[in-house]
Parts: structure tokens; C-alpha cells; sequence
């Protein structure tokens, strides 16, 4: 079943307002490298600690995205980065797990563009080998985080102990609480030493956080302030999950980092009819190489999207027009999600892509 979509209203140049199942919201935007409405739409969530979702529409999550679409914000924000950063190499951290396909594409993007560092993210899921540091995310569902140690084949130069330039990259930024959290959790590892540290987001929310000094800059592509009102009472939240998983050792894969990104596995079939509609779905944390196999799906002929299933529950309406609830294909015990993604959809073929054997 469907599920009404978001009301918008364009108020004047930068304003916006917007209506959804249960929330209100005004927007004033400063700044739109790209149009604002084209990269967010918005969600409610039963999360008493933030009750609102910013949907981003470029980054292959919530929504199903063409590649280029993602391609193309992840090379905006390289090269704001390229300009702003010092010579030398730079570590790059996506944030789990909504960010992780966006934070290897910014880094694939920042080599392109002549530049050279290492590539980790954070994850909730242990490989059971060496862990550098911890952070918390305090209004998610799923608040621990973990950085692995890369060995010395994933990170000949030990970038991530000596770089003295770190980029984070999420989806978007409303206090930046959780990605300075992780700046300070490796400043910590790092015996106190300092270096420069930098936020890449899609959109920055402007609204006075005093996390934003943790930073030595602050980069995005879409930048304002909001009100929110919800407007009703919403059920019980889940239980909010404090621990990293560990029922399942997680591949070791790109959670140890890399100084080059990921490439298309060889054994992946990506022939394709030209204009054959495909879905491409990646699981969880795992999402930069379903897109990878989208954009060669896209090079063989074929229209192609990809998202990724999460397992923050966020409800019905606004931008999540359905919702599928299934127990974790990882075989741990929390349930996840996909959403938008309907009974009677539009594509010829949908792939769904794992990094675990089914349980």
C-alpha cells in the first residue's frame, strides 16, 4: 500500500514549506549548489530523541537512485574538498550506514580529481579482528560505531594514524553531534594529536550547534535552517540498540580501510538489454558495490537504480511511500527495512546484492 506523499510549497526564492502525515515543516535555504527539493524529501521516525528524517534522494538509501545522481553529488562535494583541503594525502571516513556508498564514491571522485589519501568507514558490525576506536550516534536507532585497524596492506602509509587531514562524510548535518564524536573518539586513539578536520554533507542544517567548532571546515552542497512541528502523539519507539552487533563476524572487506576504492567483483554478471529497466539493492553498510554494478548495468544499456535496505524503522508517509520489514539477511537479530520499493513496481528485474551468505 501507498502512502501519502510530502505537500510542498514554494513560498519565494529559498523558502520552502512542507506537510506531512503528522509533521509540519518551514525551511529558509542560504545556499543550493543543487536545488534543495531535489536532493531531500522528509520523513517522520519513532525516535523520541529526533522525530524527523531528511530523505535524501541522491544518495541510493530510502529512495532508488540513478547512479548519476549520486556520481554527480559525490563529485561536487570532491571538488569543493580539493579546493579547500591542503596538499597531501587525506583519510576519509563514511558514516554507517547511510553513508557509506556516498563516502567511497566522494573518495573514488577525490582520486579522480588528482587527489590521494585512504578510504574507511564505520560500521556497527565487528570482523573480530583489531578495532582502532568506538563512537556513539545518540539519536539513532542503532547509536555504536566502530573503526577497525587497517593492516599494513590496507594502509601502507598508516594514514589513519598520521594523515593530518580527515574528512567525514555523511548524508547530512543538523547539530553534527555524532561526526564530532568520531573526530574526538580519534584524537583520542591518536594520544591527543591534532589535525584537521573536515565535514562533507549533502545538506547542512545552519542551526547553531555548537559541534560545528570541532571542524576545520564544514562542506555541502545545500545549506539553510528549518522549523519542525510534529503534530500528533506517536506510538511507543523501538528499543534503541546501545551495543555492537556481534552475532555475526562481518566480512572484513572495506571496514579495514583501503587506499583505492572497491572495484565491481569479476564474478558479477552485469550484461544487460539496452532499456531494460533494473533495480539494484545492496544491504545494510554494503551499498558501493551495487553501485558499481548499477552504473555497469547503465554502461551495458540498461536504466538502472540502486538504494540499499537499512534497519532504522522510519514511518509511512512523506517520503517513504511503503515500507518492507524483514528479519536482518545478515542473520542477526534486529529487523530491517526497505522502502519504496511497491508490490507492482516498475522495473523488469530487481538484484539484490549481499556481502553474507543467507542464514
Amino acid at each position: 500500500m501507498s502512502h501519502p506523499s510530502t505537500s510542498w510549497k514554494d513560498i519565494s526564492e529559498g523558502r520552502y514549506t512542507a506537510e506531512l502525515p503528522g509533521g509540519s515543516f518551514a525551511f529558509a535555504m542560504s545556499r543550493e549548489d543543487l536545488p534543495f527539493r531535489e536532493v531531500c524529501d522528509l520523513a517522520l521516525r519513532n525516535n523520541p530523541k529526533r522525530r524527523f528524517l531528511f530523505v535524501s534522494k541522491n544518495l541510493g538509501r530510502h529512495i532508488p537512485t540513478r547512479p548519476a545522481a549520486i556520481c554527480e553529488v559525490a563529485s561536487l562535494l570532491a571538488k569543493k574538498l580539493r579546493i579547500r583541503l591542503k596538499p597531501g594525502p587525506v583519510v576519509f571516513i563514511g558514516m554507517a550506514e547511510t553513508a557509506t556508498t556516498l563516502g567511497q564514491a566522494v573518495f573514488r571522485e577525490f582520486l579522480a580529481q588528482g587527489g590521494n589519501g585512504f578510504y574507511i568507514e564505520s560500521t556497527r558490525r565487528p570482523t573480530g579482528e583489531p578495532q582502532a576506536f568506538r563512537f556513539s550516534e545518540t539519536h539513532s536507532h542503532a547509536t555504536a560505531h566502530v573503526i577497525h585497524l587497517p593492516s599494513r596492506d590496507e594502509d601502507p602509509e598508516n594514514l589513519l594514524r598520521t594523515a593530518e587531514q580527515v574528512v567525514v562524510v555523511d548524508d547530512e548535518a543538523t547539530t553534527a553531534r555524532t561526526a564530532a564524536g568520531l573526530i574526538q573518539a580519534m584524537k583520542t586513539w591518536r594520544n591527543g594529536e591534532t589535525f584537521d578536520a573536515w565535514l562533507a554533507v549533502i545538506l547542512r542544517w545552519k542551526q547553531g550547534g555548537v559541534d560545528d567548532a570541532a571542524f576545520t571546515g564544514i562542506e555541502s552542497l545545500v545549506e539553510g535552517t528549518f522549523e519542525c512541528k510534529t503534530m500528533e502523539e506517536l506510538s511507543d519507539a523501538p528499543v534503541a540498540s546501545e551495543c555492537i552487533d556481534s552475532q555475526i563476524i562481518a566480512r572484513r572487506g572495506i571496514r579495514h580501510g583501503s587506499c583505492e576504492p572497491q572495484k565491481l567483483p569479476e564474478c558479477w554478471d552485469s550484461t544487460a538489454t539496452s532499456g531494460e529497466k533494473i533495480l539494484v539493492i545492496g544491504n545494510g553498510e554494503y551499498g558501493f558495490r551495487p553501485l558499481l554494478l548499477a552504473e555497469a548495468l547503465e554502461a551495458d544499456g540498461a536504466e538502472a537504480w540502486v538504494m540499499a535496505s537499512t534497519r532504522s524503522p522510519v514511518l509511512p508517509g512523506g517520503a517513504i511511500g511503503c515500507v518492507r520489514n524483514f528479519p536482518a539477511l545478515s542473520g542477526e537479530g534486529y529487523n530491517e527495512f526497505l522502502y519504496n520499493v511497491l508490490e507492482d513496481h516498475p522495473y523488469d528485474r530487481v538484484i539484490l546484492c549481499l556481502e553474507d551468505d543467507l542464514p
